[in-house]
């Protein structure tokens, strides 16, 4: 088999990691140098469970043919990108440990696109982290970039939401097999992102999601980037992203929180330590790639006797009238007067329990 063959044929073998495999890379020079050593060369190489020993070894002794292998992916919308193919993404060699073999379902030209912004951030978004996350996501796709996350939820779904939204595709980067929807409840987006723009893993089809293919599955997020966008962290895997794009030399922006907001306390102190805050999605974008009229994406206009009201809803919302009227020290009756024509500008939104929040 030729050296790409060998990389798919071991990307597939059953019980070993894509970290292991690159490690036995870093050891054996090459795919066919690996392929021929020993079963006690690669103990020797690398520390491994016995188990997953035999299981190499009877892989290797299967010989299945990788034409075969790669011909049944396809057929099930799995296409495979092995390092030196021309659909590689060049940005990933930038990494200290780019991923041999990567996994694809969806439209391969997403990769083409003239720049691509990772927008992650923490699980638990707040209002004000949603309307940022989607106000920066549409302003990347309207600019024709691609707006890259993990599909996780919060700020990561946001992010791919408003790029979709906006007519532009995008890139999830899955922690477990590119035919495994993680999280489950991401079914439709996960659809949606197949059709419309590209889903990539390292991990093997039918692998699935484990804790510590977050990290790993991170600096993918961040390399395959050209720059990093961090809306709001707690102690998230996005201040990981944020780190590996650092680690590589890329930029690294942050939306400025309210120093009284737990889901920003990880993301304000990258600021303390020296990130790029973003002020302005537009702005941003027309500065780091120099393209002009970056998007038709606006930030909607608040009246100024409603923005009180409509900032706070943005930041810590929703919230009921009462919650507003204590925490601004406003009478009851102003504060329904001024969500009622919150609500009648299409500004803010009565959900079912009686909260409201902002109309993203």
């Amino acid at each position: 088999m030729t050296e790409r063959e060998l990389r798919l044929f071991w990307a597939l073998c059953p019980g070993l990691a894509p970290a292991t495999f690159r490690r036995f890379l870093q050891v054996f020079g090459t795919s066919v140098t690996f392929s021929n050593a020993a079963e006690s060369d690669w103990m020797a190489s690398v520390r491994l469970h016995a188990q997953t020993v035999r299981r190499m070894a009877a892989w290797r002794e299967s010989s299945p043919k990788i034409s075969e292998l790669e011909a049944r992916l396809n057929a099930q919308n799995i296409l495979c990108v092995v390092r030196g193919d021309p659909t590689y993404p060049e940005n990933l060699e930038a990494l200290f440990d780019p991923p041999e073999v990567l996994f694809a379902r969806g439209n391969l030209d997403v990769l083409r696109s003239p720049f691509a912004v990772a927008v992650v951030g923490t699980r638990r978004a707040t209002g004000y982290g949603a309307a940022a996350a989607k106000w920066i996501a549409a302003t990347v796709a309207e600019a024709g970039g691609i707006v890259v996350s993990g599909l996780a939820l919060g700020v990561d779904a946001f992010g791919h939401q408003a790029a979709l939204a906006a007519g532009g595709p995008t890139i999830a980067i899955l922690g477990c097999g590119v035919d495994v929807c993680y999280p489950p409840a991401h079914a439709g987006l996960y659809a949606e992102i197949g059709e419309q723009g590209l889903i990539l893993s390292e991990y093997a089809p039918g692998s699935a999601a484990r804790k510590h293919h977050f990290p790993e599955r991170n600096r993918i997020i961040a390399g395959i980037s050209d720059a990093t966008v961090v809306v709001q962290a707690e102690r998230s895997g996005a201040l990981g992203t944020a780190a590996a794009a650092l680690e590589i030399g890329r930029d690294v922006y942050v939306v400025p929180g309210p120093i009284t907001s737990q889901a920003s306390r990880g993301s304000n102190q990258l600021l303390f330590d020296g990130a790029i805050p973003l002020l302005d999605p537009a702005a941003f974008i027309q500065e780091r790639f120099d393209i002009e009229g970056a998007s038709k994406v606006v930030q909607k206009q608040v009246p100024e006797h409603l923005a009180t009201v409509y900032h706070k809803l943005a930041e810590d919302g929703p919230l009921r009238a009462g919650e507003l009227a204590l925490s601004l020290s406003v009478p009851p009756g102003n504060i329904y007067a001024t969500l009622l024509e919150l609500e009648i500008s299409h500004l803010i939104e009565k959900l079912p329990d009686g909260r409201y929040q902002v109309m993203l």
